[in-house]
C-alpha cells in the first residue's frame, strides 16, 4: 500500500465512523497526532510512515488524539469517534513511524560492500526477531524492505530528484549481483531440484532489487552525495565515479577513497587525510612509504621503530639537534636510540632462533639495530632538545 492509497484508506474510514466530511489533511494531522507530533509537518521532518510493525508504535492515547480532533474544529461527539476511528486503523494496518536518524543509523551499520561474503547459513537464524530493550519491533534492514510505506515514501522522494531519498533506497537495496546459472538451466529445459529451483527464484527477485541498487546508487551520486559516488565507483568499477567523489564536498570515509585511490598521488592525499582525521592504519600506510610527516608522528607517540628512523632521518640531513629531540622522546618512553640491539641467533635446527649457545654449536645468524651513534651537543643545546622532547610528548598524549 501506497501512501496516497493509506490517506484514502483512512480518510473513508474515519468518515464512515465519523458520519461526515473529513478533509485529507486533517486525516494527516491526526495521523501525526497518534505519534506524539503537534502537526503532520513536524512529523514529516522527523520521521516516515512504515508498516509491517516496523519501528515505533503510536505513542498517544485517546485523550491526546480526541484533543487534536477538537483543535481541528470537530465537535465534541464527532471527535471522540474520530479518535476511536484512527486508533483502531493505526492498530489494524499496523502503522509505526521511523525516525529518519534511526533509519539512516540502521543503513549504515547493515550496509555491506556488493562483494563481501555472504554470512554462514548459522548467522542468519535470528535477523528478524531481535527485539531491543524498549519493546519496540526490532530495525533491520530485512523488515524495512518489506515496509510497503517506507519504501513508497522514499520513491516518491527519489522521482522528486531527492539525492538523498536515492542514497536511502540504494542502502535499502544494496545486494550482491547473483549467479544467473541455475536459472538459465531451467530455460533449457533442465528439471532442476527443489533447493535449486529455489535458486532460481531467489536469482529473480535478487537481480531485480540489485538493478534498484545500481540505479539509485547512481542517482545519488550524480545528485552530489559523495560517500555514494565513492561506493558506486568501488561497486560497479566505474573510476569516473571516484574523481567525481574527489571533485564533490560532504562526508567520506578518507580511508576507503584511499584505499579506492587510482593513482599513488591521490592515496597519498587521502592518506593525509585519513592520518589527519586519526587514523593510525593511514599514519603506517604513509610512514611506511617514507613520508617524513607520518613518521615523526608515529614516533612522537613513543613507537620505537619510527623513533630511530626519524632520528636516522635527521642525522642523514645533519640536523643534529633534531636526532636528539628523538633520543630523548626514547628515553621519556624507556627506549635507548644508543644502545645497539644487536645479537646472535641460532641459524636453523632445534634452536632455530633462539639466542645463539655456543654449548650447541651449529650456524648462526645476527640480528638487531646498532646504536645510533649521535654527535656532541653543548649543554644549551641539550635543554632545547630536552624541552621540545617535552612539547612533543605532550603534545601526543
Amino acid at each position: 500500500m501506497t501512501v496516497k492509497e493509506l490517506a484514502h484508506a483512512a480518510q473513508q474510514t474515519l468518515q464512515t465512523h465519523a458520519g461526515c466530511t473529513v478533509k485529507r489533511s486533517h486525516v494527516h494531522e491526526l495521523l501525526a497526532a497518534a505519534f506524539g507530533f503537534s502537526s503532520w509537518a513536524a512529523f514529516l521532518s522527523a520521521a516516515v510512515l512504515a508498516d509491517g510493525g516496523v519501528g515505533e508504535p503510536p505513542s498517544a492515547g485517546l485523550s491526546q488524539l480526541n484533543g487534536r480532533a477538537l483543535h481541528l474544529g470537530y465537535a465534541s461527539d464527532t471527535a471522540s469517534r474520530l479518535a476511536s476511528a484512527m486508533q483502531k486503523f493505526i492498530a489494524e494496518r499496523q502503522l509505526s513511524l521511523i525516525r529518519w536518524a534511526t533509519l539512516d543509523e540502521v543503513l549504515a551499520s547493515a550496509v555491506r560492500p556488493p562483494d563481501d561474503e555472504q554470512l554462514d547459513d548459522e548467522d542468519d537464524w535470528d535477523d528478524d526477531e531481535r527485539a531491543p530493550a524498549n519493546g519496540t519491533v526490532a530495525v533491520d534492514r530485512d523488515r524495512l524492505l518489506q515496509s510497503r510505506l517506507l519504501l513508497d515514501t522514499l520513491e516518491v522522494a527519489a522521482q522528486g530528484k531527492d539525492a538523498k531519498a536515492h542514497h536511502r533506497l540504494a542502502a535499502l537495496y544494496q545486494c550482491k549481483l547473483p549467479s544467473s546459472y541455475l536459472y538459465e538451466e531451467s530455460l533449457k529445459g533442465r528439471t532442476l531440484t527443489t533447493m535449486e529451483r529455489r535458486w532460481a527464484d531467489d536469482y529473480l527477485r535478487l537481480e531485480l532489487q540489485f538493478r534498484r541498487y545500481e540505479a539509485h546508487l547512481k542517482a545519488a551520486a550524480l545528485g552530489g552525495i559523495r560517500a555514494a559516488a565513492l561506493e558506486y565507483a568501488n561497486a560497479f568499477d566505474d573510476w569516473e565515479f571516484f574523481r567525481l567523489a574527489e571533485r564533490l564536498l560532504g562526508d567520506v570515509d578518507a580511508e576507503a577513497m584511499a584505499e579506492a585511490a587510482p593513482t599513488s598521488e591521490s592515496r597519498a592525499s587521502w592518506l593525509h587525510t585519513a592520518a589527519k582525521q586519526g587514523s593510525i592504519w593511514a599514519l603506517e600506510e604513509l610512514a611506511q612509504s617514507g613520508d617524513a610527516w607520518a613518521e615523526e608522528r608515529l614516533a612522537e607517540s613513543g613507537d620505537e621503530q619510527w623513533l630511530r628512523s626519524a632520528a636516522e632521518r635527521a642525522l642523514a640531513k645533519g640536523d643534529s639537534l633534531k636526532a636528539w629531540i628523538w633520543q630523548y622522546v626514547a628515553l621519556s618512553h624507556g627506549e635507548d636510540l644508543t644502545r645497539s640491539t644487536m645479537a646472535a641467533y641460532h641459524d636453523g635446527g632445534q634452536r632455530d632462533g633462539a639466542f645463539y649457545d655456543s654449548d650447541f654449536g651449529g650456524d648462526m645468524h645476527a640480528a638487531g639495530d646498532e646504536g645510533l651513534k649521535l654527535p656532541d651537543l653543548g649543554p644549551g643545546d641539550h635543554r632545547i632538545a630536552k624541552r621540545m622532547a617535552r612539547e612533543l610528548v605532550n603534545r601526543a598524549q
